[in-house]
């Protein structure tokens, strides 16, 4: 155990923007907070149908009512944006610093040394996020008791206990996230050890394999199925039931992504074990 907390220290050091990126957070919960808490309580449903539908749910009862849902989305944010930075850098940085010949002195196996880095983005990084979503909100609720009268905190939903049922609701939601992360996050890291920009090329992938795929059937059918695998972690971010969106994308195709994701961890293990890949492509 002493050694997975030592890997998971070594990537909170060597990677301090999951520290202050989600800082910005604080600031964002005063000023939002400022401009929106003058109005009534808000309600807002903004739906669309077909593909990208975004659901912006904002129930009356709710922790600062649009305000809590801002800080909601915008830590999640925090967490995508954080995710997309660590991840397809990290293996490629300990091979480009040396760190990983010291790490190999270690006995620490690559399977150990992967898993770690899956769960400092998948678990330790939105950890943080939403520490700092619950920092904001702590902040909304100590103005709200400042400056607004006690009929307006409960038309808003403003209270300790709101407070602390914002956090483990959206402890839930960044879990169903994290499960739809995983199988990208493998690969992304796999990806990252034969190339030198992993994200463009698995940008440039998915492009190709569209365009490949609407000419071979005349269909976008298999184009907006990938749309809708690598869309499902900002969809569960912004619906107003993130498990609907999860269930309804299929139990059974979770299954497949879980799959999909443990091939790509065995493959991103493989790839870090090999000694010619030690030399930076």
């Amino acid at each position: 155990m002493r050694a997975w907390f030592t890997l998971l220290e070594k990537e909170l050091i060597e990677h301090r923007i999951v520290i202050r990126l989600p800082l910005l957070l604080l600031a964002f919960a005063i000023i939002n907070f400022i401009f929106v808490m003058q109005g009534d309580n808000v309600a807002l449903s903004i739906q669309s149908s077909g593909q990208g539908v975004i659901d912006w749910g904002v129930a009356q009862g709710t922790f600062a009512g649009l305000v809590g849902k801002l800080n909601e989305v915008v830590a999640g944010i925090v967490y995508l944006v954080l995710f997309f930075i660590y991840v397809p850098k990290t293996v490629r940085k300990e091979k480009q610093e040396g760190s990983l010949l010291f790490w190999r002195s270690m006995p620490v196996s690559d399977y150990q040394a992967v898993a770690a880095k899956l769960i400092f983005a998948l678990a330790v990084i939105p950890l943080i996020a939403s520490a700092l979503m619950v920092a904001a909100d702590f902040i909304v609720w100590i103005m709200a008791i400042l400056w607004l009268p006690q009929e307006v905190m409960v038309s808003w939903g403003i209270s300790f206990a709101n407070l602390i049922s914002h956090w483990f609701e959206f402890l839930a939601r960044l879990g169903l996230m994290s499960i739809a992360l995983f199988p990208l996050g493998a690969g992304l890291m796999a990806l990252s050890q034969l190339t030198r920009y992993p994200l463009l090329a698995a940008i440039l992938t998915v492009i190709l394999f569209k365009i490949a795929m609407f000419q071979a059937t005349g269909s976008g059918e298999a184009g907006a199925v990938l749309s809708e695998i690598y869309g499902l972690p900002f969809s569960i971010l912004t619906s107003s039931s993130a498990y609907t969106v999860f269930s309804e994308f299929g139990y059974f195709s979770h299954f497949i992504m879980l799959v999909v994701g443990v091939a790509l961890y065995w493959l991103s293990c493989w790839l870090r074990g090999r000694d010619d890949m030690l030399r930076m492509m």
